[in-house]
């Protein structure tokens, strides 16, 4: 066979299987940026303290310490809203532009140290106390962790 009829039909089969590959790709289901391929949610802990709080450095330096160290932690992502005092745990200096939506929505009757369980978005878990930490804050996180 004549050298430039075999390079014709070799570029011809390329080309359709090109096509093919590119029409598969584009029909796949992507995540969005940052999220896996999975239909996992995109989970955030958001945890609001302050300094002078008794219950949130023991927290923090406790059951907190021990979460970030564990495997669920390395599976979400986490978040910390701090003010060096109790008073000042609502001020616009101390909420990031991006959470300051979530603390619109806190109302009055919070109190620190507070969780807010997010998932994609949307607040789905939200406790105060420190008791509130095992009883509602993890046993929420575990069952949106597969």
């Amino acid at each position: 066979m004549e050298r430039s009829v075999l390079a014709r039909r070799l570029g011809i089969g390329i080309g359709a299987i090109a096509t093919v590959a590119m029409a598969v790709i584009a029909a796949a289901p992507w995540p969005r940026p940052g999220a896996s391929a999975s239909t996992q949610a995109e989970i955030l802990l958001l945890y609001v303290g302050a300094d002078d709080c008794a219950p949130c450095r023991v927290w923090q330096n406790g059951e907190g310490a021990a979460f970030r160290a564990s495997a669920q932690f390395a599976r979400l992502s986490y978040r910390e809203v701090k003010s060096a005092t109790l008073l000042d745990v609502l001020k616009d200096e101390h909420w990031p532009d991006d959470l300051r939506g979530y603390r619109d929505r806190l109302g009055a009757g919070a109190g620190v140290p507070l969780w807010l369980v997010i998932a994609d978005g949307e607040i789905v878990g939200r406790a105060f106390g420190a008791s509130q930490w095992r009883s509602a804050v993890l046993p929420k996180i575990e069952s949106l962790l597969p």
